[in-house]
């Protein structure tokens, strides 16, 4: 018997919900760019409704997507609407309030940040336990094919024990930077202490309102430091990690769209020496374009009971609370926050 579809209402249908779907550069790189394309065309889920406040978001959803259901509030929801998947993509400050006008749910797909603060990321988690609903945190790299192989061994089979990593983010450390924290956290394992490198710094257009920059680093339970600065994106967009291992060197820019492998070579200036070819790098297959789309067929999995979320509330939770200790970190004057 085939598995009955997941009915799914979408909370929030503004960039990543639908608009980015719309962005003819992205569209090279990114098949399922946004929730609507990947919702659109995935067997496992029936979407039928959206909830948001513009009606131009909703115009969208009923012409561009062909949606029946395209409300303003919940309480224009039909009478007996009853989604088992929830997709939040809304500001974190509202997302209790969505569990109590939706009952029914067994699981839901949310938008980074967890909270506004670790403490609000805790609450809502623990309310969703108490209900008994599953939580996936859009970190969408612990979905991408590429980055679990690299997180599962490929990354030290190509560049040996990694001794050096270095970061860029930019808008926003709850955004982007929360991002960044969370593929270290797959990458590298867990936290041992956090220590803001400077102030923090109002991050200009950021998308989450009152969202800051900071210089930081992770000191890593395994013995590693990681360093990052943030941009303007104004200036350039970048979001990467530069990985100098025993080895060689890898470096994930362009958001995951450039995969750059650099071997250890003997040096060219010196004899007895050895340098890493940073100018003569072998180019990566990469496949963010279909992440998104994996990370939905994770939670259909996890909803079935066949396999863990790969991006559980749990964990981020963890990255919600490194981010917290940035930013207490900068407010203290740099001082070290530590992990226990």
């Amino acid at each position: 018997m085939t598995p009955q579809r997941l009915r799914t209402i979408v909370i929030g249908f503004g960039k990543i919900g639908a608009a980015y779907a719309k962005d003819p550069v992205m569209a090279r790189h990114y098949p399922f760019a946004t929730h609507a394309q990947v919702l659109a065309v995935h067997p496992d889920f029936l979407w039928d409704a959206v909830v948001d406040p513009a009606e131009d978001a909703l115009a969208s959803a009923r012409s561009d997507w062909k949606i029946p259901i395209a409300v303003r509030t919940f309480d224009d929801l039909p009478r007996g609407y009853d989604p088992e998947v929830a997709v939040i993509a809304t500001p974190p400050q509202t997302r209790l309030a969505v569990l109590d006008k939706l009952p029914t749910l067994r699981a839901v797909l949310v938008e980074k940040p967890l909270g506004s603060t670790h403490e609000d990321g805790r609450a809502f988690l623990e309310d969703c336990r108490r209900r008994n609903i599953l939580v996936q945190v859009n970190y969408w790299r612990r979905a991408d094919r590429v980055f679990r192989d690299l997180a599962a061994g490929r990354l030290e089979d190509m560049i040996g024990p990694p001794k050096s990593i270095f970061g860029l983010y930019g808008n926003g450390l709850l955004n982007n930077g929360s991002h960044m924290i969370d593929f270290v956290r797959m990458l590298f394992g867990e936290i041992a202490e956090v220590r803001a490198d400077g102030a923090a710094v109002t991050a200009g257009a950021a998308p989450l309102p009152g969202d800051v920059h900071v210089p930081f680093h992770l000191n890593m339970k395994a013995g590693l430091t990681v360093s990052f600065q943030p941009m303007d994106f104004a200036e350039f967009r970048e979001n990467g990690l530069d990985i100098w291992g025993k080895k060689g060197r890898l470096s994930i820019l362009q958001e995951g769209l450039g995969i750059y492998l650099y071997p250890k070579s003997e040096n060219r200036a010196m004899s007895g020496e050895r340098e890493v070819s940073s100018d003569r790098p072998k180019a990566l297959e990469s496949s963010v374009g279909t992440a998104l789309y994996e990370m939905y067929g994770n939670l259909v999995d996890a909803v079935r009971g066949t396999t863990p979320l790969w991006s559980p509330g749990e964990s981020a939770l963890e990255t919600a609370r490194a981010v917290q200790a940035v930013l207490d970190s900068a407010a203290s004057g740099q001082n070290a926050i530590r992990f226990t």
